[in-house]
């Protein structure tokens, strides 16, 4: 089968296949953030890609089908410490399935200390899916070591971007003057009245400096608020140990 072919039956079926059984599909990204997840592959001319956070490999197989058609020699990170647990090792099935197991390198180990080993290793990736463990604090380590390995011009993607430790991750990369935000896919999340009201009261003077930072401008302001986010990196430069703005 292809990698077309698998997805087409995955979404068809709502249900992935673990030997003669079907499970019910969830946890996974929807066919149109898949598309945009290649998309992405292309637009960051991807030739060395990273996945924090496997499942049943959907996004995977999404990814590995933009690199085979871009390149002779691609070549795919995926890490997640669960696959043979918690997802049953579909995911590494679906990769088999679609033919692309030669171009997958897996890692079943966490991921804090897969990334230091890589970025120690000297890789380096031109895109990066961080979709693992939705905390703040697992999901910045998870930035921090990707974009030592990111190459300028880059793009680093976040799903389930609206869950809130994610959502604060983003606000806080947008502070960063080596990214900036690239676009977004997915479900959106309209101003309501109440967060129209604290816009308004953020555009006083007064307002703006008694408001807390999320208040003075809001996620769907700043364009955060898809459920998958990207970022690309602009530059290289290492920040000054001084620097510092509230997000």
């Amino acid at each position: 089968m292809s990698g077309s072919d698998v997805l087409s039956e995955i979404f068809s079926r709502g249900a992935v296949r673990h030997g003669d059984e079907w499970i019910e599909l969830h946890s996974n990204v929807s066919e149109d953030e898949g598309r945009y997840l290649q998309e992405l592959v292309t637009a960051a001319d991807a030739t060395r890609t990273l996945e924090v956070g496997m499942a049943y490999g959907i996004s995977t197989v999404f990814i590995l089908e933009a690199l085979a058609k871009r390149t002779a020699a691609p070549s795919h990170i995926a890490i997640d410490p669960f696959q043979n647990s918690d997802w049953k090792g579909i995911g590494l099935a679906n990769v088999d399935r679609a033919g692309y197991r030669s171009l997958l390198e897996f890692h079943e180990a966490p991921s804090e200390f897969v990334l230091p080993g890589l970025a120690s290793a000297g890789h380096t990736i031109d895109f990066a899916l961080i979709d693992g463990w939705h905390s703040f604090d697992q999901a910045l380590v998870e930035f921090f070591y990707v974009s030592r390995m990111l190459r300028v011009g880059g793009i680093v993607a976040f799903d389930d971007a609206d869950w809130p430790g994610l959502t604060k991750l983003m606000r806080f990369i947008l502070t960063l003057p080596g990214y900036a935000l690239y676009g977004g896919q997915g479900r959106t999340l309209a101003p309501s009245t109440v967060g129209r009201f604290r816009q308004r009261l953020a555009d006083t003077g007064v307002g703006h400096r008694l408001l807390r930072p999320e208040f003075r401008r809001r996620n769907w302001e700043l364009g955060i608020h898809h459920r998958c986010v990207a970022f690309q990196k602009l530059n290289a430069s290492a920040l000054d140990m001084r620097f510092f703005r509230d997000f």
